[in-house]
């Protein structure tokens, strides 16, 4: 294994904003607050996404993820202007996908470099992470798809708001991940 120092600040920058995007979607609640959180987020996205682009220096999966990350941005661009109708739930369905894809490369990719330099705990968790994820997007997928539909819009809201309690346990077990992730690489 050779030099991974791009791989452990840029793990160490994704961990900063993950930890900071979870916290702004939180504050994002309280209206006073709501423009301010928005605006870090954006800070925060950019953070992650200055980190993944370091850690992909050395780390393959990482710089695919980068990638899919660009995409993705695109195809939130484009969903911005379709969110009604069925081309609306197509583009989202693309975009969890997407997203889906991009914690599945960096958990799996991570996770393959933790396992090398010795630290078999720190894969496992990546490995967990990614199907816990996996649960969720394809729980929103569901969701999407059944909110359009008027009968069924009440179990899909339900079903929202379970999935978004379940990804926010997801999002403390990747920070957890990149975190532990990032130490192992400067120990």
């Amino acid at each position: 294994m050779g030099n991974l120092e791009n791989a452990a600040a840029g793990l160490k920058k994704m961990f900063i904003a993950s930890v900071g995007a979870v916290v702004c979607a939180v504050l994002a609640i309280i209206p006073i607050v709501n423009i301010l959180a928005g605006i870090a987020l954006l800070v925060f996205s950019i953070l992650s996404m200055v980190g993944l682009y370091g850690a992909g220096k050395d780390i393959e999966g990482c710089k695919k993820a980068f990638t899919l990350t660009i995409v993705n941005i695109v195809v939130s661009a484009v969903g911005a202007f379709l969110k009604n109708g069925f081309l609306g739930v197509i583009v989202s369905i693309v975009g969890y996908v997407l997203s889906f894809l991009v914690v599945y490369l960096v958990c799996t990719s991570v996770s393959e470099v933790m396992n090398q330099i010795g630290a078999a705990d720190v894969a496992q968790k990546g490995e967990s992470v990614w199907k816990i994820n996996a649960g969720c997007y394809g729980v929103l997928i569901v969701v999407a798809i059944l909110a359009k539909i008027p009968v069924l819009s009440v179990i899909a809201g339900i079903a929202a708001i379970i999935v978004a309690i379940i990804s926010l346990v997801a999002s403390v077990l990747y920070m957890i991940f990149l975190n532990k992730s990032s130490k192992a690489l400067n120990a």
